[in-house]
C-alpha cells in the first residue's frame, strides 16, 4: 500500500510559487530580494541560509548536476561551474539524516553560462565520476 499526501513540513509556505532549495550560497550574506513574491529571499549562508526560491523564472538556469562522489562539497561543485559563469547558488540533495544524494542543482546567473557549462561539463570526470550535467526537468 502507498499513502500519498500533502507536505505540510513548512506550513504551506511555498504555496505553488516554486521549488524551495536549502543550500550554501557560497558566502553570500544580505538581504536581498528580488521581484516581490515569489522572488529570491535569502540570508545568511551555510547551514544557517533560508530556502532559496526557484520557480519558472530560472527556467533555462537551473542545472541539474548528476552522479556526484557522495563526499564532494558545494564549494567544490562551485569551484567546477564558475568557470563558465556565475553562480547563485549549489544545492546538494541531502536525505533524511543529512548525507548527499549524489546530484545537486546549480543555478547560474544567465542561460548561456548555464548552457556553455552543459556543454562542457556533461560525462566528464570529477573526482572519478562521470558527471552527468543537463537542464533541470523541474521547471
Amino acid at each position: 500500500m502507498i499513502f500519498v499526501r500533502e507536505d505540510r513540513s513548512r506550513g504551506g509556505q511555498d504555496q505553488g510559487q516554486g521549488r524551495r532549495i536549502q543550500g550554501d550560497l557560497g558566502g553570500f550574506k544580505g538581504g536581498f530580494k528580488g521581484g516581490g513574491k515569489g522572488g529570491y529571499g535569502y540570508k545568511g549562508y551555510g547551514k544557517d541560509a533560508a530556502p532559496l526560491r526557484v520557480g519558472p523564472r530560472d527556467k533555462g538556469r537551473l542545472v541539474y548536476c548528476g552522479n556526484l562522489p557522495f563526499r564532494c562539497s558545494w564549494q567544490e561543485i562551485k569551484d567546477v561551474f564558475k568557470q563558465y559563469g556565475k553562480v547563485i547558488s549549489v544545492d546538494i540533495a541531502q536525505d533524511f539524516d543529512g548525507r548527499s544524494k549524489g546530484y545537486a542543482s546549480v543555478l547560474m546567473e544567465k542561460e548561456d553560462e548555464a548552457e556553455a557549462a552543459i556543454a562542457a561539463l556533461n560525462e566528464q570526470d570529477f573526482q572519478g565520476r562521470n558527471m552527468m550535467v543537463r537542464l533541470d526537468n523541474f521547471l
